[in-house]
């Protein structure tokens, strides 16, 4: 074969314009795909020569100067440029699976046994990882950061070095293994790229082993960075969508890891921070909705009781009390959301200390306060038409005074008053009935029932003198 000087002159001025170590910024983060990493090889596009052109004036620059002092460059930008030309899929068949590596990684080895004490060896030995791991070889991938981080503690690449191996350690079920790899990586702290990703996937680590109380530790923490200081208002427009996704998905193991414990009985001994406080409702939410999912209905409800009673003044309370109603009224278990529908009244009605506590809470809450009063009212009204029992009367009288006393101007009053003095006359309580009915005809502006209810007065009173 002639020498072609052209090829050997553009591969010295290509090993002479890129022969500079590389600085860090090469190396930016990746999680799971690094198929969209540029490498160094890309400057060469810049100057107009593609990767084809460029590996074959390195080849030819190989083949006549044996003994040159550029060899080993020559050989690791070779790898580079198969990298590169791999990462985008240039000469890649439309027949085969995907982009082929086998040759950058071919290069990649040869260089390290050829030259196995050069100083960049660390850079090879990253790009070579990231060849195996593209090409689905796994394992040589781990065996390869394996070596990286064990010679090179130092390289720029260790974190994410330490990141891919606990992704890999993990794939491969290693999950002692994978934990500590994502420990080294959190040594770094929060300034880490990986910090949150990492933590996030030890707390996965740590569940796949059972280590239940540490998960969920590792899940509480990255909930702390990414919406213990967001309001819940702005926690859209501040999150990105992978960052929102993972903030849902730390919910969801959050909640796995709480209902293999004690479930929401497990709750409050993390709840140890600010930070913690400010999305706390939103643990028990997601728990509850994960026990609906196992049809777990008692747990549900039980789940989103528990932060209404321990935190009765907390804004969120009167949505989770909510919650337990129409869970129960959902699944047919009528006595004990009318039980739920009564705790609701007490805690979030007129005078109760929530209506101090907060008072945009409460003035949100009175819609449901007022619907739970007047199914309350009518439930018990239905029962004692039924029964005839004292005691039904009685609570249905107390439920419609308690309407009336919390909505006196509400357009629903007359009628509610009009209903409390036909309760009163069905249990024989003539003179108490005739002054609700005279109240219902004259103290409200006017209404349907203004006449009836004149009319029932007399009615009401008749039967009083005849009482008598």
């Amino acid at each position: 074969m002639r020498h072609n000087p052209k090829l050997s002159l553009l591969a010295l001025c290509l090993l002479s314009a890129c022969s500079s170590k590389p600085k860090v910024a090469d190396y930016e983060p990746t999680l799971k795909s690094l198929v969209a990493k540029a490498t160094p090889a890309a400057t060469e596009r810049g100057m107009g020569t593609d990767e084809a052109w460029a590996i074959a004036a390195y080849r030819k620059f190989l083949a006549v100067a044996p003994k040159a002092t550029q060899r080993a460059e020559a050989l690791r930008r070779i790898g580079d440029l198969e990298m590169d030309r791999a990462d985008s899929g240039s000469d890649t068949p439309q027949s085969t699976a995907g982009p082929d590596y086998r040759e950058a990684i071919a290069r990649y080895q040869e260089f390290l046994k050829t030259y196995p004490n050069d100083p960049a060896n660390d850079r090879v030995l990253y790009q070579l990882a990231r060849g195996q791991e593209q090409s689905g070889d796994l394992g040589a991938a781990l065996a390869t950061l394996n070596r990286l981080v064990a010679q090179y503690p130092t390289t720029p690449t260790f974190e994410e070095a330490q990141f891919r191996r606990g992704e890999l350690l993990f794939t491969a079920r290693d999950y002692a293994t994978a934990e500590t790899a994502y420990a080294t990586v959190l040594v770094g702290g929060t300034g880490s790229r990986y910090h949150d990703r990492a933590l996030y996937m030890q707390g996965w680590s740590q569940y796949k082993q059972g280590k239940l109380e540490a998960a969920i530790q590792s899940f509480f923490g990255v909930l702390d960075q990414k919406i213990g200081t967001v309001d819940d208002t702005q926690e859209a427009s501040m999150l990105s969508r992978a960052d929102r996704e993972l903030v849902e998905d730390t919910f969801r193991v959050t909640s796995l890891s709480l209902a293999s414990l004690q479930g929401a009985e497990s709750i409050p001994a993390h709840i140890n921070s600010d930070k913690r406080q400010s999305y706390e409702s939103r643990v028990y939410e997601n728990l509850g909705e994960l026990y609906l999912k196992q049809e777990r209905v008692k747990d549900a409800a039980d789940t989103f009781g528990q932060f209404a009673r321990l935190k009765p003044l907390n804004a969120q309370a009167p949505l989770l009390q909510a919650r337990v109603i129409d869970v129960y009224e959902r699944t047919g278990f009528a006595t004990l959301a009318l039980q739920a529908k009564k705790d609701y009244v007490a805690r979030y009605g007129k005078d109760s200390a929530f209506q101090t506590a907060n008072t945009t809470g409460w003035a949100q809450a009175q819609g449901l306060v007022k619907a739970h009063m007047a199914e309350l009212a009518r439930h018990y009204h239905a029962s004692a038409q039924k029964s005839k029992t004292s005691a039904d009367y009685q609570e249905a009288a107390h439920w419609y005074r308690q309407y009336l006393e919390a909505f006196p101007t509400d357009p629903d009053s007359a009628q509610t008053n009009f209903l409390l003095a036909e309760l009163l006359f069905e249990d024989g309580r003539f003179a108490v009935a005739t002054a609700e009915y005279e109240k219902t005809a004259y103290g409200y502006p006017a209404h349907a029932k203004a006449a009836d209810a004149g009319y029932a007065a007399l009615l009401a009173y008749t039967r009083q003198l005849k009482a008598t």
